[in-house]
């Protein structure tokens, strides 16, 4: 039996998939933030002592969607890692950004966690979010190059012009940060 293979445009359509629904994510986290449900749930992985799922009041609710969209989300970026493997022709270059995509996903289950355990200390909550923009920023970098041919890249602007959007990028980063 072979393995069925994927067209680019097929995988390009799952990249586009993966990066809409990892920017949800940090959308309804925003919402999680804004309405103060951070705490919604005072435990991790179950929402409190007793319960795994637990939406009896609103801050609960609000975090257990949140929570549980994180599966849908899990869901996409497994399907950007097996249509890297499948991709017709394969390259290496997207097979690596999809797998980028996991280790941010499981990064962000586990400082989620921390940063519920450490009752939502600001320096947790930061580095959650920074990691959101390091997940969406690598998202944004495989659905490009999931459109572009298989041919060797050939830079479409001049040295000058790509350092300075690397300072410009890397002082943007700096900024979020701080």
């Amino acid at each position: 039996m072979s393995r069925r293979r994927l067209s680019p445009e097929r995988y390009r359509a799952i990249c586009v998939v993966a990066l809409a629904l990892l920017a949800v994510i940090v959308v309804s986290g925003g919402l999680v933030r804004l309405t103060g449900s951070g705490l919604g749930c005072d435990d991790w992985p179950n929402c409190n002592d007793t319960k795994i799922i637990d939406v009896s009041s609103a801050h609960a609710a609000v975090e257990q969607i949140n929570r549980l969209f994180t599966g849908l989300v899990a869901l996409g970026v497994a399907l950007a890692v097996a249509g890297s493997v499948r991709l017709e022709p394969r390259r290496r270059d997207l097979t690596w950004l999809s797998w980028g995509l996991v280790a941010g996903v499981v990064g962000q289950v586990v400082l989620g966690g921390i940063t519920v355990l450490v009752d939502l200390h600001p320096v947790a909550v930061q580095g959650h979010f920074l990691l959101s923009m390091v997940l969406i920023a690598n998202a944004m970098v495989l659905v490009y190059r999931a459109g572009l041919p298989n041919a060797r890249r050939v830079p479409r602007v001049s040295l000058p012009i790509r350092r300075h959007v690397w300072a410009v990028a890397v002082m943007t980063s700096i900024a979020i940060a701080i």
